[in-house]
């Protein structure tokens, strides 16, 4: 091994030895390299030195290369003429990119990456017929209706946003935070806000999903659509599955978009595919429309903790319309299908 091949090899233990990645025999090698004299010493020293303060370093978009080979020298102590010129430049060009190489893993590891927090989620589903009561960790107070879920982080204090996830229908009184929006995703859109009370019936078999606005402002958005839809106080708003957009309503009585969460089923003037649609969700069943002539009806009615039979007699008062309830049956799991009902007109 040559002098230049010896010197840079002896560079490149002193570096390792600051990180302690030399193994026995290199510390070995080391330590006799200190001791053969008082100069090595004060090299290694000069080198430690920089690297210890090399935190300090900052890189900027363009180096002075004099100005930093000088100051390399005044650092390490090292006087012109004291030792050869082609040994001096070589350590102190090797001191400098120590210091620079250091300083940019240090800044880069340990100052600009933050660590990530773990986000740890709760999921929280309301059983068929029944409706669930929740409240965020901001104060928000929800309700899940009959077969609806939503999931939400345990806490809102690292993220920008309040953001949840529903299934199914969801009635919220947010919490105001303006630094802070509170944000409902469905599979279809998100309804973002700062403070507001509104209700979200989003079941994924439904064909249309709805938002109605009790109070304040909210804002709609769906995927593939830059255009954001802001509802005002007593809209609803209509999104069509099939069409993929969304159609504004005034109604001046929101009770059948907000009534179930005391528990009522609510029919206003109501197409027989909404009834349907609502009264699956609610008691778990399939209903088949057997007969179109029942499209031709509206139905009205207000019901309140009632078995489905019941309310689908009410119901033929109105119309002429009669149903039939088939049991639910054991199926090759061991799992039981829905009951299914079967409407058609007398």
């Amino acid at each position: 091994m040559n002098y230049e091949d010896k010197d840079t090899h002896i560079e490149e233990l002193i570096i390792r030895s600051f990180s302690g990645e030399l193994n026995p025999n290199e510390t070995d090698e080391l330590n006799n390299w200190l001791n053969a004299s008082q100069e090595n010493k004060y090299e290694y020293n000069d080198y430690f030195q920089i690297w210890k303060s090399s935190d300090r370093l900052k890189l900027k978009s363009e180096i002075n290369i004099p100005e930093a080979l000088a100051e390399t020298r005044k650092r390490a102590g090292i006087a012109k003429g004291a030792r050869k010129i082609l040994l001096t430049l070589s350590r102190i060009a090797a001191i400098f990119i120590l210091a620079v190489i250091i300083s940019v893993v240090y800044n880069k590891v340990f100052v600009s990456t933050p660590k990530p927090i773990a986000i740890t989620y709760q999921q929280i589903k309301a059983a068929f017929g029944t409706q669930s009561r929740i409240e965020l960790p901001d104060g928000t107070i929800v309700f899940l209706n009959s077969g609806s879920s939503m999931r939400f982080p345990s806490s809102f204090n690292t993220s920008e946003t309040r953001k949840v996830e529903l299934t199914g229908e969801g009635h919220f009184s947010v919490t105001k935070n303006e630094k802070q929006p509170f944000i409902v995703v469905t599979d279809k859109f998100q309804v973002k806000v700062l403070g507001t009370t509104f209700s979200i019936n989003a079941y994924p078999g439904n064909s249309f999903y709805t938002v109605a606005l009790v109070e304040g402002k909210v804002n709609l958005s769906h995927p593939g659509n830059e255009e954001e839809i802001e509802m005002q106080k007593n809209q609803v708003c209509y999104f069509n599955q099939g069409e993929n957009k969304f159609t504004l309503h005034n109604e001046e009585n929101l009770n059948k978009y907000t009534q179930w969460i005391n528990g009522k089923i609510v029919f206003y003037n109501d197409h027989i595919n909404t009834v349907v649609e609502k009264l699956e969700n609610w008691y778990n069943v399939d209903i088949e429309i057997a007969d179109t002539k029942l499209e031709a009806y509206r139905f009205t009615g207000t019901f309140m903790d009632e078995p489905i039979e019941q309310i689908l007699d009410v119901l033929n008062l109105t119309s002429n319309m009669q149903y039939k309830i088939y049991s639910a049956k054991k199926m090759v799991d061991n799992i039981y299908s829905k009951r299914k009902i079967v409407l058609k007109s007398k």
